[in-house]
């Protein structure tokens, strides 16, 4: 910045502040500060094409990218036209706003200055219609380019990707011509967020065989995959690959995603090493750690970590108190965390949201307070959701409250009446009261809908390589092997059992 002042006070001294050459490279410099751009901008007489651009850009990098917009208007006004840099800094904006309307108008406004055919307006048109659910304009603009690049074909899988379309994503991966880390990455997180972790995984040992590092995007996928997955070795192997790579070093965002995933693969001795090895924990860090202890109904401990956070200076943030009211929830300890709830926006200045709410409708429920819930949710500012009516629910079953459990379960069955889930927990409800009149009545509203429980499902690592198990599904090649096994542990389990019981 005050490279850039001095280099301005200089042109003006000399007479120059008007001439173009200078000015690209000082409102390039003012760019990190775009007030100090814009009142630079706005003094030339008659800015170029590139001076716009160079605006376009910044803004539409920034968190105001409808100023963009506004200036553009300008530049049809009384500007010069626009050439083919123009319209992917404002197409960008248009995505980042999620203005498609807008984005229908700079197309014909490309179309209409023959700059449609430019790859880089082509390629922004597509992230443009596929950002905002648009894919058959998105394929449209695709096939009716006369050139593409790899960013072409990254970008339309991108979005096939984003939008759920899993195997149109795949289609478009294994026709590319060639493929970049990019191409990979955008494939790998779109079967993570398509919950396909296997096929992710199996995605990115391929990089590797095709002599390609992968990006830190992909090592993020990657660790999600494994920790969905339960895929511990494999977890270990991507925390040995990033050391490696990085000398001992491991990025903010990737040692958040470690500590993440071996937590949930169980590994509390690696996740406390990876915690322990940053040089410096930033709140993410923080969280991702607290998060693993009351997975693990570490109260004490998790207690303990929060107030070592806040002692270090760190701010915690709604996430962090999502873990925090939760582990408390897990850990029996009801006062403590009533007592953070209550100090979240007085102390921490962190508005509670509904999530946090849910936290203290469940953290009351497994103690066995449920009037005491009830009345928390009364007076909450806004009205319950689902996972808050979920909580109740679990709650009455535990401590047989059937009145109550009866009102949650009403409110969520009208919401989700496909829900098979909600009618066996209201099954196990009515069973554990002795109500078995209730009991026939569920199961007859099961069979009028038409709904049945999903089927239980299980994951298994051996050598690196995990295995899924749906309960009922017998199309693994050992099942009838693995079922005669098990079958032979029950009858020697009960066997056992009785000699214990005859001593």
């Amino acid at each position: 910045m005050q490279e850039a002042k001095r280099l301005h006070a200089h042109l003006i001294t000399s007479g120059l502040h008007q001439q173009d050459h200078h000015l690209r490279k000082l409102i390039t410099l003012y760019t990190s500060s775009l007030h100090h751009a814009r009142l630079l901008f706005d003094a030339v007489h008659n800015p170029s094409t590139y001076l716009y651009n160079t605006m376009f850009r910044a803004y539409a990098a920034s968190p105001t990218p409808l100023h963009a917009l506004f200036l553009h208007r300008r530049m049809l006004r009384h500007g010069p036209p626009p050439d083919t840099y123009t319209f992917p800094f404002l197409l960008k904006a248009c995505s980042a706003l999620a203005y498609l309307y807008s984005g229908l108008e700079l197309h014909c406004q490309a179309l209409k200055f023959g700059l449609c055919s430019h790859v880089f307006v082509g390629n922004s048109l597509i992230h443009l219609y596929g950002s905002n659910s648009r894919m058959d304009c998105a394929r449209r603009v695709f096939d009716e380019m006369a050139y593409r690049d790899i960013a072409s074909w990254t970008t339309l899988l991108s979005c096939y990707a984003h939008s759920g379309s899993v195997e149109a994503a795949r289609k478009m991966f294994d026709k590319m011509p060639e493929r970049s880390v990019v191409s990979y990455s955008a494939m790998i997180a779109g079967y993570v967020r398509g919950n396909r972790f296997r096929e992710a995984l199996d995605l990115f040992r391929e990089l590797f065989s095709r002599d390609i590092e992968p990006s830190d995007s992909c090592v993020m996928s990657a660790l999600c995959a494994c920790a969905n997955l339960g895929a511990l070795n494999v977890g270990r192997w991507v925390y040995s690959y990033v050391c490696q790579r990085n000398g001992g070093r491991v990025d903010s965002r990737i040692a958040t995603a470690l500590i993440d995933m071996f937590f949930k693969c169980g590994s509390i001795e690696h996740a406390l090493r990876v915690f322990q090895g940053a040089k410096e924990k930033h709140v993410g860090e923080w969280t991702a750690m607290l998060s693993g202890l009351a997975m693990h109904g570490l109260g004490e401990q998790l207690i303990e970590a929060f107030e070592e956070m806040v002692g270090s200076g760190v701010k915690p943030n709604i996430v962090t108190f999502v873990a925090l009211l939760s582990g408390c929830s897990h850990s029996g300890l009801v006062n403590e965390g009533l007592n953070y709830f209550d100090r979240m926006e007085r102390d921490f200045g962190v508005e509670p949201t509904v999530e946090h709410f849910g936290c203290v409708v469940d953290l009351l429920g497994r103690a066995g307070l449920i009037d005491q819930a009830m009345r928390f949710i009364s007076e909450m500012p806004f009205g319950p959701n689902a996972a808050i009516w979920g909580a109740l629910l679990n709650a009455c079953r535990v401590f047989k409250n059937v009145e109550i459990g009866e009102l949650a379960a009403q409110w969520l069955i009208k919401d989700e009446p496909w829900n098979g889930a909600l009618y066996i927990t209201l099954l196990s409800l009515y069973r554990k009261a002795g109500r078995w009149e209730e009991v026939e009545r569920v199961k007859m509203k099961m069979k009028e809908v038409g709904c049945r429980k999903d089927p239980g499902c299980s994951l298994i690592e051996v050598d690196g390589i995990c295995y899924e198990f749906v309960g009922g599904d017998k199309s693994h090649p050992s099942a009838v092997e693995m079922s005669f096994n098990i079958g032979k542990m029950m009858a020697e389990f009960e066997e056992n059992s009785e000699r214990i019981a005859l001593v």
